[in-house]
């Protein structure tokens, strides 16, 4: 598995898809990549966070089958975005 390359490909693929469900543009991405990383089993919020009055920061863990990606997600509730502030596979 090419831990680079599936890494580079999010990222330029999170670059150019507009904005929505960060969790789940990602995990569509993945599937992208389904011979590598293997199928889908979950995913936990390991953490969450108030950075103030308008921002939530949430930590989650996305696990497949030989990956996981670790998330770190700042969002909105009030206007419902999300941003991805890191990603991370191991």
């Amino acid at each position: 598995m090419n831990i680079r390359k599936i890494k580079l490909a999010l990222t330029v693929g999170l670059m150019n898809t507009p904005s929505g469900n960060a969790l789940q543009l990602i995990k569509e991405q993945m599937k992208g990549f389904r011979d590598e990383v293997g199928s889908f089993l979950g995913l936990q919020e390991i953490n969450r966070a108030r950075l103030n009055h308008n921002h939530e920061e949430h930590r989650y863990s996305m696990r497949f089958e030989r990956v996981t990606v670790d998330l770190d997600v700042i969002s909105n509730p009030s206007t419902k975005t999300q941003v991805i502030r890191r990603f991370d596979l191991h």
